[in-house]
């Protein structure tokens, strides 16, 4: 109790350092999310960047370096998606691995008769329950920009990490009590459920098909068009919409405009003022 009483005092602490005019530019630039926070809001958003870049590891892989443009992204991104959670940092999330683009990474499956076979797949990022995330910056910065449709990798990963902080990556996160717990898995399986049937009868969908792999990917998926465009997640299927503001604390529906994700064209390209 007495060190989980100085790292809230030491947070608060960095919480309220001053925030560099250069890492505002960053925000504008790559995280459109922000222009559309109240102030204060946003002033929750800057503490959180103050206190991920703190205690957080960053390491560019594949030659990347990373500078204040990728760190200050990835974690105002964090915070947008974490905004309903005041002073969780998800601890168990210690270290961000970012490639300069997509990359590969080695897969293997024991036979039936005997050995191992081998291959390598293409990845965007993967979250580990050892603690770390790995990120492809360009797939980032589409989300953060509204460049990518529903897509967002970054809300992805950290979906992926919210559902491994009870311990376990099943496409539930951590509620309030075991019996909001099985409420709410099951609810989120029969919207699982009809995702699948529409998907299966080659109807219209605002998730990639991708979501269909897993609860877990049924989860990030979701996450992401819940933060990109809640709208549309709304007009298909509100109940799911309700799973996802009951699990992030918060609904994006009340502040991403309901032409968020058509804006992008008309806002990427310019600074926004706030």
């Amino acid at each position: 109790m007495f060190f989980g009483w100085l790292r809230s005092r030491r947070r608060a602490a960095i919480e309220q350092a001053s925030f560099p005019s250069a890492w505002e530019t960053i925000l504008r630039r790559n995280v459109l999310h922000a222009a559309w926070l109240g102030e204060d809001a946003r002033d929750r958003l800057r503490g959180f960047v103050n206190v991920f870049l703190a205690e957080k590891r960053f390491e560019g892989c594949g030659g990347l370096a990373v500078d204040d443009e990728v760190r200050v992204t990835i974690a105002a991104l964090a915070g947008v998606a974490m905004a309903g959670f005041r002073g969780e940092y998800l601890d168990h999330l210690r270290s961000i691995l970012v490639y300069p683009g997509d990359y590969r990474a080695s897969r293997s499956t024991p036979l039936a008769g005997g050995g191992v076979l081998e291959w390598e797949e293409p990845r965007l990022g993967e979250t580990w329950l050892g603690g770390s995330m790995v990120l492809s910056w360009p797939r980032v910065l589409e989300g953060g920009r509204f460049r990518g449709g529903g897509e967002n990798l970054l809300v992805h990963e950290w979906a992926h990490a919210l559902d491994a902080a009870d311990g376990e990556v099943d496409g539930v996160p951590p509620l309030a009590s075991p019996r909001a717990r099985r409420r709410w898995a099951g609810e989120f399986a029969a919207s699982m459920e009809r995702f699948m049937v529409r998907l299966d009868d080659g109807r219209a969908v605002p998730l990639d098909p991708y979501a269909a792999e897993s609860p877990a990917e049924f989860f990030a998926v979701a996450s992401e068009c819940f933060f990109q465009d809640p709208h549309r997640l709304v007009r298909f299927d509100r109940s799911l919409h309700g799973l996802l503001v009951e699990a992030w604390r918060q609904d994006p529906a009340g502040w991403i405009p309901r032409r968020g994700t058509r804006l992008r064209a008309e806002v990427a390209e310019e600074i926004v003022e706030f």
